[in-house]
């Protein structure tokens, strides 16, 4: 069962139940009241009846002179009396003497009568008790007296019928209006609950189609209730979720275009060794001239496979190895950098100019040299003959920066956010030519983020390319 449908028939059955329970709570009630009414009525009219009797009796008495009157006439005064409060009025009378029926006018049953008789006598209580006779439903009310030294019993009967086939009659007419209220209630409160829960049918919806891989859909948010909250929510995380799966999509993107590019890079030199190789293997006549020429090659190629291997693992291990950070005076690391870079510089006939202020940073001094190595070393690679290549640190800022700077071929703007990324070259003939595999920028903005540190690269083409190391505050002492 649908929640709208339990929320339809739990409230439309409180609603039955809550008018049924006040209308019969009210019926009864009414009820109660109008049989309190007609026995305090019938009360009222059973002790006039009894005084009646007892003042005609004694005026009767007096009237004659005599000290006591026959029965005979006590019961021919009673029958008169009896007689004129019957056409007075719906109460009937019987009178009793020694339990049985002397006079009556009632239409209630004597043996009805007779049993409240017996149940008052002796009590000197008045009593009062509804009974069902054939003829209808009638209130009893019973006392006893003395008239002329003669004990009488006297039961006066009113007959309330109609007060019973009034409750009846409402009874049914609740009913009537409970059914008409019922299907009233019915109506609106389906149109409710559906206008209320068309929200949570939309969220559902939105739900259903993100289930099934569409991320860009949002619910529609109106209003403040809580279902507006949940619309909210709803839409947090369908953002939450298309992020992730962007960035899983972007992820496993990342590692296939990785994948191809390693097993490209690969290929190359492993094609050359096999096929040097081969000659050597194949050939019968081999001159001293190609066999160095040959093995030369596969030298070479087999130090790029190295170094990629190496710059590979660096890349993958990196950050999963514990760091060793220590404070490293900034000055002697990068003077002792510029001694290592000393025989590459003089190699392709290049200066380097370093300097750098008396400061310690937190930092592993082998990664930190690591990245000063790529990132000098993809300055060699941009730069011509004669040219100079700057390695310089200072504050920008209150940030500590070191920029590695050379004024060679330079990047195209919108190559600059795609070199980090492994593999990536943009001359590639040149690139494997100098020994690169397309590692190195990706190795260290991985080594810069570890040191809470971030690369930014501005370049120009033809006008060189300036790689800066940035520190967060207080990175430097």
């Amino acid at each position: 069962m649908k929640l709208w449908q339990k929320i339809f028939l739990c409230t439309l059955i409180l609603v039955i139940l809550a008018v049924d329970m006040t209308a019969v709570l009210l019926l009864r009630n009414t009820h109660e009241l109008m049989v309190e009414r007609e026995q305090s009525r019938a009360l009222s009219e059973h002790e006039y009846l009894v005084a009646t009797l007892k003042n005609t009796v004694t005026y009767e008495r007096l009237r004659q002179g005599k000290v006591v009157l026959e029965d005979e006439d006590i019961r021919g005064y009673a029958r008169d009396v009896m007689n004129a409060q019957q056409g007075s009025g719906s109460t009937g009378a019987t009178l009793f003497l020694e339990g049985r029926s002397v006079l009556s006018t009632s239409k209630c049953s004597s043996e009805l009568e007779l049993a409240l008789v017996k149940a008052g006598e002796g009590t000197g209580k008045h009593l009062v008790e509804i009974v069902d006779g054939a003829g209808g439903t009638y209130m009893l009310a019973f006392s006893q007296f003395e008239l002329s030294d003669t004990t009488y019993d006297l039961v006066t009967s009113t007959d309330v019928s109609a007060i019973y086939a009034l409750r009846a009659e409402q009874l049914k007419y609740t009913q009537i209006i409970s059914i008409v209220c019922a299907l009233a209630a019915a109506g609106i409160l389906l149109a409710l609950v559906l206008i209320l829960l068309r929200p949570l049918q939309r969220i559902n919806e939105s739900t259903r189609q993100i289930a099934q891989g569409n991320y860009g859909v949002r619910v529609t948010v109106k209003g403040r209730s809580e279902l507006s909250e949940l619309s909210e929510n709803m839409n947090a995380m369908a953002d939450a979720v298309e992020q992730n799966v962007d960035a899983l999509e972007q992820v496993a993107e990342d590692r296939r275009i990785f994948i191809a590019n390693l097993a490209h890079e690969m290929k190359t030199p492993l094609t050359s060794i096999l096929g040097f190789a081969d000659l050597l293997r194949v050939k019968r006549v081999v001159s001293d001239r190609e066999r160095q020429e040959y093995a030369g090659i596969i030298v070479e190629e087999t130090k790029r496979l190295r170094a990629l291997s190496g710059k590979l693992m660096e890349l993958i291990t990196l950050g999963q190895t514990k760091m060793d950070f220590k404070d490293v005076p900034l000055k002697e690391a990068m003077d002792e950098m510029a001694v290592v870079l000393t025989p590459i510089m003089e190699k392709n006939e290049l200066t380097l100019v370093h300097e750098s202020p008396e400061v310690t940073i937190r930092a592993d001094m082998e990664l930190f040299k690591s990245m000063l190595y790529n990132l000098v070393d993809n300055a060699v690679k941009a730069s011509k003959p004669g040219q100079t290549i700057e390695m310089m640190a200072g504050f920008h800022r209150e940030r500590l920066v070191i920029a590695i700077r050379d004024y060679g071929h330079g990047i195209p703007k919108k190559e600059i956010s795609q070199i980090v990324k492994p593999f990536y070259m943009l001359d590639k003939a040149r690139s494997r030519k100098a020994g690169g595999a397309g590692l190195g920028l990706a190795l260290c903005v991985e080594i810069a983020r570890l040191h809470g540190a971030e690369l930014k690269i501005q370049s120009a083409v033809g006008k060189g390319t300036m790689v800066q190391i940035v520190f967060r505050k207080g990175a430097a002492s």
